[in-house]
C-alpha cells in the first residue's frame, strides 16, 4: 500500500473535519473525485481507521469505509485475500480495545457490513464464536462491543439470513443473559434494540423463538423503567424506537404484554419526577401504539382506564408557544388518537364521565382540561355525539362565561373543533355564541382565542350572518389598527369568514377593507409577519370569491403581480397561500385566468421537485425511494443510495414543504378544473409530475395527487364534447383519444398506489374520486382492463382487510368487531359508493360482482353495527339498484329481506335510505312485489306521521316514504287502496329535503290524470296545485328533464281541459 496516499487521505480527513467551509469543500470534492476511487481507499481507510492519534479523523474514515463497502459487493471482492484476511482480523481486536462510544459504534457498522457479504457464504468463520465469546467477557466494554456488533449485524440481515437464523436460540439465551447485565445499563440497552431486530425477522410459525421473545418482553419493560428513572433519554428513545416497532409487526410479540405496555405508558406519562422529554416520548408511544394496536385496545377494553389517567397530565400548564409540545398537549393528541382509531362507543361514554367531573372542580386547569378533552374527542366522535348535542351546548356555553381566561379561551378552542365538524348544529346556534365570542373579543386575555372562535362560527353561518354583520365588521375593523400582530392575523382570518359568509352583501366593505389589507401583503419578515402574510392572502382570495369578478378585477393585476413575486421567497408557507390563491383566482375568473397559467403552472410543477429533508445522494425531490442515484466512483454500481443517510435524513422532514407541495398538486386540478383549454398546453408534464406522488412518503401529497389525477381525466373528458356513455364493460362509446391516453397514464398508476395504499383518508379519495369519475365519464375507464383490480381492492375494504384497515392484532380476534371507529366507517361508505357507480356503469353486467359484493354490503346491517354503517348499507342498495335497473331482478328477494327490518330501524336516516331503497326495488326489479305492498305500508305508516317542525332527517326519510309510496302506485295501481293512500301523500306534500324524489311523485300524479283513473280525477285540483307549487318555486326543485316532462304534460292536458289549467295559474308555463 503507498503510504504517501495513505498520508495524502488522511490530510484530506483532517481537512474535511476543519471549520472552514472553503477548506472542507475542497477536501470533499478531492475525495470524492480521487482518493476515494482509488483501488487503495478500503485498506488505506482502515489503516487510518486503526492508526491515527485523532478520534474525528477515525471516525470519519469509519463513515467512509463503511459506505465503500454498502456501495458495491464488488468493493470487497476486489480486495485481496489477504487485505480482506486482516481487515477482518484486525478489526475484532480494535473493536475488543476500543474505549470511545463513537468510534466503537463506528468499528460496529464496518463489522457488519463486511458480515453481511461474508457470512452467507460463511467467509467469517471467526466472527460468531467472537461474538459469543465477547458477549460474556467480564469486561464490560467488551460485553458492550459484542452486543452492539450483533445488534447491527441483525440490523443489516433485514431479510434474515441462514448464517444466524440457525444461531437464533443461542443468540435468544445469549440475549437472556446480557438483559440483565449487572454492570452496563449500555449492554442492557444495546440488547433490547438486538431484540427488535430479531422480532423483526421472526415469522409467526416461528413458535419456539417468538415465545422465547414474548417472555424478554417484560425485561425490556424493566430495562426502560430504569432509563426512566435514571433520565438515561438515549436509551429511552432508542427503546421506544423498538416498541414503536415491535406494534408494527404482523408476528404477535406485544399481545399478551399490551394492556401492562399501555399502562406503563400511561403511568410514566403521568409521572411528574420524570423530565418533561421522557414525558412526551411515553406519550408520542402511546400515539403509536394506539395507531397499531387499535383492534387489540379494542377488544381490552383500555380506552376507559387511558382516559382516567390521561385527564390529570390535561391539567397542566402549558408553553405559551403553541408549537412547542407539553404533556399537556400530548395528552389531549392522544386522547384524540384514541377517538379517531378507536369506535366512539368505547371512548365516548367514559371520557364524557371525566368531562363533566373534571368541568366541576373548582380549578380551573381542570375546568380548562375537561373543555380541551372535549374539543379534541369531536373529529372522531362526531356522528355519536351530534344526537346528542343540545345537552352538550350548556357545557361549552358556560365555559365561555367561566371567570377564568384559561377556561374561556378553551371554550373558543372547542367551539372551532365543534364548527369545524357540526357546522349544522353550530351555525344553529349563532344566537347563544356570537354575542358571548364578541364580549371575549374585548378581552385582551381571550382576544385571539376570541377570534379564532369566531372565525370558524363565520365559516359555518351563511346568510345567518346578515343581522350581525355591522356589528362584527365594525369591531373588527378597529382591532385591525390596534392588535398586536399575532392577533391581527387571526383578525384578518375571522374578516375573510365573515366575508365568505356574506357574499355579496359584504361589498359595502370589500374597498375599505382591501385598502387595510393590502400592506400586510408586503411584509418579510420572518415569523409572526408572514404568518400574517400568509392570512391576508388568503382573505383576499375569499373577498373574490364573496364579491364576484366584476368588482375584484381592478385589484387583480396588483394582486398576481404581488403573489406571483412571492414565490421567489424562501418560505413554504407563503408559497402554499399564494398556489390558494391562484386557484380561487381561477375559479372566480375562469377561462379569462388563462393569461396567468405562463406565470403559475411552472412554478407549481417546480414545488414538486423541492425535498422534504436533507439531501441524500439517489434520494429525489419528490419523497419517492427509487434506488437511482448520483455517480460515486467506478464500482459498476452507480444507482446507490445510502441507506443510513437516508434514514438521518427522514428525521429532519419539513412539514412545511410537503404541505406546501400538498397544496400545489391540489391547486393545479383546480387550474385545470376552471381555465380548461388554455390549459391543455400543461397537462403532460403535469400528469408526468404528478404521477410519482402517488407514492409519495406523506398521505397528504398521494391524496391530492391521486384526487387532481381524476380532475384531470374529468376535465379532458367534458372537454371532448362527449356522446353519453352506455352502460356495460363492452364500451360502446369509446373515450376521445386524449381522455383514453390520459387514463392509459394515470388509472395504472392509481391502482399500483391503491393496492398499497396504508393511509385511511387517502384510500377514502381513492374510492370516492374513481366513483365520481366512473359516474361521469362511464364504464370505460376501468373496464375491461381495470375492473378484477378494482373489485378486488373494494372488496378488500369491504372485508377490512386493505393495507389501511389492516392490525395484526384484529386477526387474534375470534371474530370481526361489528363496532368501528368513524373514519372506518367513512372508508366503508367511500367503498360502498364505489360499489353502487360500478353498478351505474356496468349495467347488467355487474351481475357477476354483485354476488360477491352484495353478502358484504348486506352484514353492514346488523343490530351491533353503527347508524353510520347501517345507513350505509341501506343507501348502498339503492344506489345498486339505481344503477342496475331490471337487472337486480335475481337479487329481489335478499334485498328485500334487510329491507323489511332496515325500513323499522331506529334511527331516521337508515328508514330513510331504506324507503328509497324499497322504492326503486319496486320500481325496477320484474319480480311482482304487490304481495308485500301491505307489510310496506305498514313500515311506511310512520314515516308520514312527522310535523314540519321536526328533525331535517326525519323530513328526509318521509320524503323519500312519499317516492316509495308513489312507486308503489305507479308499479301497481291495483294493489293499492288509492282512496286511503293518496290522502297520505298529499298530506306529505310538498317535498321538504330530497326534491329528487319529485320525478316518481310527479310521474305518478301524471300517470293517473293520463290513464283516467277516477282517484286522479278526483284528486286533480290538488294535483294541479302541486303542479303549480313546484313549477312556481324559487329553488329548482325539478330539474330540466322532468320540468320539460311537466310542461309537455300540461300542454296536453290544456287542450282537454283549459279551464282547470288556467285556474291554477298554470297557462303561464305552457309550451
Amino acid at each position: 500500500m503507498d503510504r504517501t496516499y495513505v498520508q495524502e487521505l488522511h490530510g484530506l480527513l483532517q481537512q474535511a473535519n476543519v471549520p472552514d467551509t472553503s477548506a472542507v469543500k475542497a477536501a470533499t470534492e478531492a475525495l470524492q473525485t480521487r482518493y476515494l476511487k482509488n483501488a487503495q481507499a478500503v485498506p488505506a481507510l482502515f489503516e487510518i481507521l486503526a492508526t491515527s492519534p485523532e478520534l474525528a479523523v477515525r471516525q470519519l474514515s469509519a463513515v467512509e469505509l463503511r459506505k465503500k463497502l454498502a456501495k458495491s459487493n464488488k468493493v470487497w471482492a476486489k480486495q485481496s485475500a489477504e487485505v480482506r484476511e486482516e481487515i477482518k482480523s484486525r478489526l475484532l481486536q480494535l473493536i475488543s480495545q476500543e474505549d470511545n462510544n463513537l468510534i466503537r459504534n463506528g468499528l460496529a457498522r464496518v463489522i457488519a457490513e463486511i458480515a453481511r457479504k461474508e457470512l452467507p457464504h460463511n467467509a467469517w468463520p471467526a466472527l460468531l464464536p467472537w461474538l459469543f465469546e465477547s458477549a460474556e467477557s467480564p469486561n464490560a466494554a467488551q460485553r458492550q462491543a459484542a452486543i452492539l456488533v450483533l445488534f447491527i449485524v441483525l440490523e443489516t440481515f433485514v431479510d434474515g439470513g441462514d448464517a444466524l437464523k440457525s444461531q437464533l436460540p443461542r443468540i435468544m439465551g445469549l440475549f437472556a443473559k446480557s438483559l440483565q447485565d449487572t454492570e452496563s445499563i449500555e449492554v442492557r440497552i444495546t440488547t433490547v434494540r438486538a431484540l427488535g431486530k430479531v422480532a423483526e425477522n421472526l415469522e409467526t410459525e416461528d413458535q419456539a423463538d417468538l415465545t422465547a421473545m414474548q417472555s424478554a418482553v417484560p425485561q425490556m419493560v424493566e430495562i426502560l423503567q430504569q432509563c426512566l428513572d435514571t433520565s438515561h433519554n438515549e436509551g429511552v428513545r432508542q427503546i421506544l424506537d423498538v416498541f414503536e416497532n415491535l406494534c408494527m409487526l404482523e408476528t404477535p410479540v406485544l399481545t399478551t404484554h399490551l394492556a401492562d405496555l399501555i399502562a406503563f405508558f400511561v403511568r410514566n406519562s403521568a409521572n411528574r419526577d420524570h423530565e418533561e422529554d421522557l414525558r412526551l416520548m411515553c406519550l408520542n408511544s402511546l400515539v403509536w401504539t394506539i395507531q397499531y394496536k387499535r383492534a387489540r385496545i379494542q377488544s381490552l377494553g383500555l380506552a376507559r382506564p387511558m382516559l382516567e389517567q390521561l385527564m390529570p397530565v390535561a391539567t397542566e400548564e402549558e408553553s405559551d408557544d403553541i408549537e412547542e409540545d407539553t404533556p399537556a398537549r400530548l395528552s389531549l393528541r392522544v386522547i384524540d388518537q384514541l377517538a379517531t382509531e378507536l369506535p366512539p362507543s368505547h371512548v365516548f361514554p367514559p371520557l364524557l364521565e371525566q368531562i363533566q367531573a373534571y368541568s366541576t372542580n373548582s380549578d380551573p386547569m381542570c375546568r380548562k382540561a375537561a373543555m380541551m378533552a372535549f374539543g379534541v374527542s369531536v373529529e372522531g366522535c362526531s356522528e355519536y355525539i351530534r344526537p346528542h348535542m343540545n345537552e352538550l351546548w350548556p357545557f361549552v356555553e358556560n365555559g365561555m362565561k367561566d371567570p377564568e381566561p384559561v377556561v374561556r379561551k378553551a371554550a373558543c378552542i372547542t367551539l372551532g373543533c365543534l364548527c369545524e365538524m357540526l357546522d349544522e348544529e353550530c351555525a344553529a346556534k349563532h344566537a347563544t355564541f356570537l354575542p358571548l365570542i364578541m364580549e371575549l373579543i374585548n378581552a385582551n386575555e381571550t382576544q385571539r382565542a376570541a377570534c379564532t372562535a369566531l372565525d370558524a362560527l363565520l365559516e359555518v353561518m351563511g346568510n345567518d350572518i346578515g343581522q350581525y354583520l355591522a356589528a362584527i365588521m365594525d369591531r373588527l375593523t378597529g382591532l385591525l389598527d390596534t392588535a398586536p400582530i399575532t392577533v391581527k392575523a387571526t383578525i384578518t382570518g375571522a374578516i375573510g369568514s365573515a366575508a365568505h359568509a356574506a357574499k355579496t352583501d359584504f361589498v359595502p366593505y370589500f374597498d375599505p377593507m382591501m385598502q387595510r389589507i393590502q400592506p400586510f401583503l408586503q411584509l418579510t419578515e420572518e415569523g409572526d409577519e408572514m404568518n400574517l402574510r400568509g392570512i391576508a392572502t388568503d382573505t383576499v382570495g375569499t373577498f373574490a370569491e364573496a364579491v364576484g369578478k366584476e368588482r375584484f378585477r381592478p385589484y387583480l393585476p396588483d394582486m398576481m403581480k404581488i403573489t406571483v413575486e412571492s414565490l421567489a421567497m424562501d418560505q413554504p408557507r407563503i408559497r402554499e397561500c399564494a398556489f390558494i390563491f391562484f386557484a380561487v383566482m381561477a375559479r372566480v375568473f375562469g377561462e379569462e385566468f388563462g393569461p396567468y397559467l405562463e406565470h403559475v403552472v411552472p412554478k407549481m410543477l417546480e414545488s414538486f421537485q423541492q425535498s422534504e429533508h436533507d439531501a441524500v445522494p439517489g434520494a429525489p425531490g419528490n419523497g419517492v425511494i427509487t434506488g437511482m442515484g448520483v455517480s460515486g466512483d467506478d464500482d459498476g454500481d452507480d444507482d446507490f443510495v445510502d441507506m443510513e443517510e437516508l434514514n438521518d435524513a427522514f428525521l429532519n422532514v419539513s412539514t412545511a414543504v410537503a404541505v406546501e407541495k400538498e397544496v400545489a398538486a391540489d391547486s393545479l386540478g383546480e387550474l385545470f378544473q376552471h381555465t380548461k383549454h388554455s390549459f391543455l398546453p400543461y397537462v403532460q408534464k403535469s400528469i408526468e409530475e404528478l404521477i410519482p406522488l402517488t407514492a409519495h412518503f406523506y398521505q397528504g401529497i398521494r391524496k391530492s395527487a391521486i384526487a387532481t389525477l381524476f380532475t384531470f381525466i374529468n376535465t379532458l373528458y367534458d372537454l371532448s364534447t362527449p356522446a353519453p356513455w352506455v352502460p356495460g364493460i363492452a364500451n360502446k362509446v369509446p373515450l376521445h383519444a386524449d381522455v383514453q391516453n390520459a387514463v392509459q397514464l394515470i388509472i395504472p398508476n392509481i391502482m399500483e398506489a391503491w393496492e398499497a395504499e396504508d393511509d385511511r383518508t387517502a384510500a377514502i379519495e381513492i374510492c370516492q374520486s374513481l366513483a365520481g369519475c366512473l359516474n361521469k365519464c362511464g364504464p370505460a375507464i376501468i373496464a375491461p382492463d381495470w375492473l378484477e383490480a378494482t373489485c378486488a381492492n373494494t372488496h378488500l375494504i369491504l372485508e377490512k382487510k386493505s393495507p389501511s384497515q389492516l392490525d395484526p392484532e384484529a386477526e387474534d380476534e375470534e371474530e370481526e368487531s361489528e363496532e368501528a371507529s368513524e373514519y372506518e366507517s367513512v372508508l366503508i361508505s367511500a367503498a360502498t359508493d364505489l360499489v353502487g357507480a360500478m353498478a351505474n356503469v356496468l349495467g347488467s353486467d355487474f351481475q357477476k360482482p354483485l354476488q360477491q359484493f352484495l353478502p358484504q354490503i348486506i352484514k353492514y346491517y346488523s343490530p351491533g353495527r353503527s347508524q353510520s354503517d347501517r345507513a350505509t348499507a341501506a343507501g348502498s342498495l339503492g344506489e345498486i339498484i339505481v344503477g342496475m335497473k331490471s337487472s337486480i331482478t335475481p337479487f329481489t328477494q335478499d334485498i328485500l329481506a334487510v329491507l323489511s327490518r332496515s325500513l323499522m330501524d331506529e334511527e331516521a336516516s337508515v328508514r330513510s335510505n331504506s324507503a328509497f331503497a324499497a322504492g326503486v326495488l319496486i320500481e325496477h326489479s320484474e319480480v311482482d312485489l304487490s304481495p308485500h305492498y301491505s307489510s310496506l305500508l305498514t313500515a311506511l305508516q310512520p314515516f308520514f306521521h312527522q310535523q314540519e317542525n321536526q328533525a331535517e332527517e326525519l323530513l328526509t326519510a318521509r320524503d323519500n316514504a312519499c317516492g316509495c309510496l308513489a312507486r308503489m302506485i305507479s308499479k301497481n295501481t291495483d294493489a293499492l287502496p288509492l282512496d286511503q293512500a293518496l290522502p297520505v301523500l298529499f298530506t306529505s306534500l310538498p317535498l321538504h329535503n330530497d326534491y329528487a324524489e319529485w320525478s316518481p311523485v310527479l310521474m305518478c300524479l301524471m300517470k293517473l290524470i293520463q290513464t283516467n283513473h277516477p282517484q286522479g280525477h278526483a284528486y286533480l285540483d290538488t294535483i294541479l296545485q302541486l303542479f303549480h307549487h313546484v313549477l312556481s318555486s324559487e329553488k329548482e326543485v325539478l330539474g330540466g328533464k322532468l320540468r320539460g316532462q311537466l310542461v309537455g304534460f300540461l300542454s296536453q292536458l290544456n287542450t282537454q281541459a283549459p279551464e282547470k289549467v288556467a285556474e291554477f295559474g298554470l297557462t303561464n308555463y305552457l309550451v
